[in-house]
């Protein structure tokens, strides 16, 4: 049985440890990436393992190291263990946990689910020194021990997990047995730290509409009356024809 390690401080934020393919379970002879990606930490990491017989073991003793990575050519049953970042401080990162089998393998994700993804688990087999595994085969999956579902080739697929789907998950070959178990976990999504968009104005009912206009119409017409009104003020009465007649008469008389 692999122990956890022992790190003087947890930080999963200060460094995550990734792997490459992303999967937990792998049959022998594959080759194995493991990275540290540690933003804005000014600390030197290093991918730390603990097996079956021996713990705390750097990668320059198991792996080839290339800067915060580490790669395994050739994965053996030795190689399953847990699998972690460690700074030179003492601080850790999440781990992974990696098994090495032949015959019926499950593969799945070897990082925590996020409720409302999707994906996929596999069931493969493949016979120690063959080159090419296969899914082509039907295939029974299990959780927690119990069937869930019997699909015609080695794929199970779960769309927007939730915490139901969380569980130990194995699969079954027609004539050549189960696989090992798997963990699957589903962590809740954090909640958005953004505000929401504010709601659209209402739209106007179209009576109201309708009144909206009326009432424009009637008083762009009052205001145009109005304007008119006191031209007609401002100029004075106008002088008939017949008095205009009248006038030039008299000044005619007194010359």
């Amino acid at each position: 049985m692999m122990i956890a390690p022992v790190c003087l401080m947890i930080t999963a934020a200060a460094a995550t440890l990734s792997i490459h393919p992303g999967r937990s379970v792998f049959f022998f002879y594959e080759t194995v990436t493991l990275s540290c990606a540690v933003p804005g930490s000014f600390s030197s990491w290093t991918v730390k393992r603990n097996t079956s017989t021996k713990s705390s073991v750097p990668c320059e003793t198991w792996g080839q190291l290339n800067g915060s990575s580490c790669t395994i050519k050739g994965v053996y049953p030795s190689d399953s263990g847990v699998y972690w970042c460690e700074s030179d401080s003492g601080e850790c990162s999440n781990t992974i946990n990696i098994r090495v089998a032949t015959g019926v393998i499950l593969q799945g994700p070897a990082v925590p689910l996020i409720e409302g993804d999707s994906v996929t688990l596999n069931c493969s087999y493949k016979e120690k020194y063959a080159k090419e595994s296969t899914s082509t085969f039907s295939t029974a999956f299990y959780r927690n021990g119990t069937f869930i579902e019997k699909m015609p080739e080695g794929r199970l697929r779960l769309i927007r997990v939730s915490k139901e789907d969380e569980g130990i998950y194995k699969c079954e070959h027609p004539e050549k047995g189960q696989s090992p178990e798997i963990w699957l976990e589903v962590r809740a999504r954090a909640p958005s730290t953004t505000a929401p968009p504010p709601p659209p104005p209402p739209l106007m009912s179209l009576p109201r509409l309708a009144y909206t206009i009326f009432l424009f119409i009637l008083f762009t017409g009052i205001l145009l009356l109005c304007i008119s009104m006191r031209q007609r003020f401002t100029r004075g009465p106008a002088a008939s024809p017949a008095a205009e007649t009248e006038a030039k008469m008299r000044e005619s008389d007194r010359l």
